[in-house]
């Protein structure tokens, strides 16, 4: 069976990270506020957003945080029951490959993101791309992507995952801007 591609502009926002932010001292209603994002946000029965929302929660949450390390730090969730159906899912696959290909469908079924994960012998390299970017991914949320994908394998396999080595691109050391930013993480699968 082959996966539908997602059209839609349109991200599901948790509402335990709020309570997420709150735990690492992260002002919400500054957050939202800087991010232009309504002040009952988290009120929400179902939260949604667009890729240029999400974009700006996610730097707003790293120029309100006055931790460098934020990002890493809300990919890492350690209590089990806080864990989104996508990440359960993962943790119970046969493997760190099976895993990230689960995520990987999973992601192109219900938003605007596509995870690329390409495989040969012991290695994996993970991509996220966001279709509908219209400007460079946040920094902080690259942190939490690839700090939530190691989580997960780290969890699934008792700890027996171990980057190889880390390829990210920060703005920064670019000379150009494209517009839709690729990150990448390897690991022994």
């Amino acid at each position: 069976m082959t996966a539908t591609k997602v059209t839609s502009d349109r991200f599901k926002v948790s509402s335990v990270l709020a309570t997420r932010l709150s735990e690492h001292k992260v002002p919400i209603s500054s957050v939202l506020r800087r991010a232009g994002l309504p002040a009952g946000f988290f009120q929400q029965e179902k939260i949604y957003v667009t890729t240029a929302e999400l974009f700006a929660f996610w730097r707003a949450i790293g120029e309100t945080s006055h931790d460098p390390a934020i990002g890493l730090k809300l990919g890492t969730e350690p209590r089990f029951e806080r864990y989104q159906a996508t990440a359960i899912a993962a943790v119970c696959s046969r493997s760190f490959r099976d895993a990230l290909q689960r995520i990987a469908r999973y992601k192109k079924l219900t938003c605007p993101e596509e995870i690329r994960v390409r495989t040969s012998n012991d290695e994996a390299s993970v991509e996220f791309t966001y279709t509908q970017a219209e400007e460079v991914q946040p920094d902080v949320m690259v942190d939490l992507v690839l700090s939530w994908i190691l989580a997960i394998g780290r969890r699934g396999t008792d700890g027996q995952i171990t980057p190889l080595r880390l390829e990210l691109t920060r703005m920064k050391h670019r000379k150009a801007e494209p517009a839709v930013s690729d990150h990448s993480i390897y690991a022994s699968v």
